[in-house]
């Protein structure tokens, strides 16, 4: 899709111009901060700052550049800057509820469900730049050039990002290889 017409629009002072490249990139927007700050909450409120940011810059945006990368570079600060700020001061979820008992028998999902979350966890075990780079490759799809992009890194630390974690993740999965 050429976004460079709702662009203009938006440039203009046209809110629904800039109303439909928000519904255009919000899913990928919400799915880049979630890879990175993993909370669902904080992914969402780092989608609509970054949106915001982006409508109060449009005028300075460059037209004929493509719009998804650079609101995907403006939620990645974001939301790399929260990461900063989590290491800094130390924050745990309560949850005080239980998942509820099982009645049936249907062990498939339930093996799914435990897979996912050990390679989840395994993820999440990453150091922060393996496990972003890792997070927006294997479960965004974003390629090489694209996560470069996002990261403000070249193609070739992306790649000795990846390749770090792929090691790690192998080492740590290792016993669902046999």
């Amino acid at each position: 899709m050429n976004d460079d017409p709702l662009i203009a629009r938006a440039q203009q002072g046209d809110a629904e111009a800039y109303g439909l490249l928000v519904a255009e990139y919000l899913r990928r927007v919400v799915a880049i901060a979630f890879s990175i700050v993993r909370n669902a909450h904080d992914a969402e409120d780092l989608a609509q700052e970054a949106f915001v940011k982006a409508y109060q810059s449009i005028g300075r945006f460059r037209t004929g550049s493509p719009f998804g990368p650079w609101i995907g570079r403006i939620v990645t600060n974001l939301a790399l800057d929260v990461v900063k700020h989590r290491t800094k001061f130390r924050h745990e979820a309560i949850d005080d509820t239980r998942p509820a008992s099982r009645r049936d028998d249907a062990e498939l999902p339930a093996l799914r469900h435990d897979l996912a979350a050990r390679i989840d966890a395994a993820l999440d075990e990453l150091p922060e730049m393996q496990r972003i780079v890792a997070r927006l490759h294997l479960v965004e799809e974003m390629d090489h050039a694209e996560i470069a992009a996002l990261l403000g890194l070249s193609d070739g630390t992306v790649r000795s990002h990846l390749s770090l974690a792929r090691t790690k993740l192998k080492a740590r999965l290792a016993d669902l290889y046999d």
